[in-house]
């Protein structure tokens, strides 16, 4: 498919995940993505604090609803 194409990255991001759903707003993010972002960069994450109520929100949403991957 890429055969005799440069695949390297130029971009200052990247794709880690799609989140497909079939409702036309926007689904909480996963609690333990919420946690994940809270770690400084040098973990990996983004150095955001928690936000308790965004928090508190997709606890509520996802602890009633699979994830099916």
């Amino acid at each position: 498919m890429n055969k005799g194409k440069d695949t390297s990255l130029t971009a200052p991001w990247g794709i880690i995940s799609i989140k497909a759903q079939d409702v036309d707003y926007e689904l909480p993010m996963n609690p333990i993505t919420i946690l994940r972002n809270a770690l400084g960069k040098e973990e990996g994450g983004s150095g955001i604090p928690i936000d308790r109520e965004a928090y508190m929100a997709a606890y509520t949403y996802w602890k009633d609803n699979a994830s099916i991957s």
